[in-house]
Order: structure tokens, then C-alpha cells, then sequence
């Protein structure tokens, strides 16, 4: 009997720690500052998350090499704001996944869609491994 409840605990264990490991990969890392290297698996995904704040107009749009890496989703998250305050900004995230090896960048630009030029300008370096 002793022998059972052991090897029970043990199958249960192993289940466990499959599963954490499991959820640990397919979750993707965030990044927020572009002087950090990005590395990812081919299949691998990982995250830009940037301040935003689309009630003035301004929103993050994406360049990068399709060949290397797609992107998944782009969402924004407003942040928590107190009652009654308009215009608080939030977190524009953009999810990619790493395609084909090679070495890459994505270029965000902070813009008014109706606007010439931009605001201000980040570049990510992505190695796909």
C-alpha cells in the first residue's frame, strides 16, 4: 500500500511539474526597453509593451521583417484610473512570434495617423534562434 501512495505521489508530481513547465513556455516574455536584446525560438513568441495613450491620438505602429516574424496580436490596455479622470493612459502590446531564424528589428513609431512625422521612435533587435 505504501508502495502505491508513493508511486501516486510521484506520477502526481511529475503531471505537476509537466504542466508548469508547459504553461512556462507558451507564455512570451514582455519587453519594454529597446537596449535589451530579444532572442526567441522559431515558434516562440514574445512581447513589446509600450506607455500609450490613444485619447490623444497618438498610438504605436509596427514595422518589422515578415519573413522573420509575425505578429500574433496588438491590443492596448488602459490602466487603472481613478474615477472621473478622462484621458489616462495605458499599455499598447504587441505579441510576435519568431518565424524563421535570423536577426531582425522592430521599429515602433509613437503617431497621430492624420500627422507627418512622429512623436518618438523605439528599435528592438530580435535574434530568432
Amino acid at each position: 500500500m505504501k508502495k502505491l501512495v508513493a508511486l501516486v505521489i510521484s506520477l502526481l508530481l511529475i503531471i505537476g511539474g509537466l504542466v508548469s513547465c508547459t504553461s512556462q513556455s507558451q507564455q512570451s516574455r514582455e519587453y519594454t526597453n529597446p537596449s535589451q536584446a530579444i532572442e526567441v525560438a522559431v515558434g516562440g513568441q514574445f512581447a513589446i509593451v509600450l506607455e500609450s495613450n490613444p485619447t490623444t491620438g497618438y498610438e504605436w505602429e509596427a514595422s518589422y521583417d515578415n519573413n522573420l516574424l509575425k505578429l500574433v496580436k496588438s491590443d492596448y490596455q488602459q490602466g487603472e484610473t481613478k474615477q472621473g479622470v478622462v484621458g489616462a493612459g495605458g499599455k499598447q502590446y504587441f505579441t510576435f512570434e519568431g518565424l524563421k531564424k535570423g536577426d531582425a528589428q522592430v521599429t515602433l513609431v509613437y503617431k497621430r495617423s492624420f500627422e507627418e512625422g512622429s512623436a518618438e521612435q523605439k528599435v528592438f533587435n530580435v535574434s530568432v534562434k
